[in-house]
C-alpha cells in the first residue's frame, strides 16, 4: 500500500490528483482502444501482470529527482498493466505515465517540489483516480490468514 501512496503523492507533486474528486463528469471526450493488441498508444503492454505493475509501482518510493522519475515512468511502461485491468484505469495509466514523461530528467529534488499543477480534463483526472484506485487494491498486500485457534 505504501508505493501506491507514494505514487499518488508523486502525482500531487505534479498537480495530477488536486482537483481528483467530487465532480463526476463523466464525459469521455477521447476513447482510445486498447482492445486486441499486447500495448496501449504509450507503447506499455496492455497483458503484463499485476505483480510487475506493482513492483514498478514500488519504485516511486526512491524519487528524489527528474532522473528518477524518467526511470520511474520507464519502468511503469516496461511493466504495463495485466489485460484484466478496468478500461477507464488503463486509461489513467497512460494518462499517468504521459505526465511523468513530462518531468524534465534534469529536474533536482527542488524542483520537482515547486512543480505547477497539471491541467487535465476532468475525465482524465477521473481515469487517473481509477488507475489509482485499481493499484491500491491490485498491490495491497493480501491479509494474513487468522491463526488457527487450537481447542484445549
Amino acid at each position: 500500500m505504501k508505493h501506491v501512496l507514494i505514487a499518488a503523492v508523486l502525482l500531487s507533486l505534479g498537480g495530477v490528483a488536486a482537483g481528483c474528486g467530487g465532480n463526476s463528469d463523466s464525459s469521455s471526450a477521447s476513447s482510445s482502444p486498447t482492445s486486441s493488441s499486447s500495448s496501449s498508444p504509450s507503447g506499455a503492454p496492455t497483458d503484463g501482470s499485476s505483480s510487475d505493475l506493482c513492483t514498478a509501482l514500488q519504485a516511486g518510493s526512491t524519487i528524489k529527482d527528474g532522473a528518477d522519475v524518467a526511470d520511474f515512468a520507464d519502468g511503469l511502461e516496461k511493466a504495463g498493466t495485466p489485460s484484466d485491468i478496468p478500461a477507464d484505469a488503463r486509461k489513467g495509466f497512460d494518462v499517468y505515465v504521459g505526465v511523468l514523461n513530462k518531468v524534465d530528467p534534469k529536474a533536482t529534488a527542488q524542483d520537482l517540489k515547486n512543480m505547477k499543477n497539471v491541467n487535465l480534463s476532468k475525465a482524465d483526472q477521473t481515469n487517473v483516480q481509477a488507475f489509482l484506485t485499481y493499484a491500491s487494491t491490485a498491490c495491497a498486500p493480501s491479509a494474513p490468514s487468522a491463526p488457527a485457534s487450537s481447542a484445549n
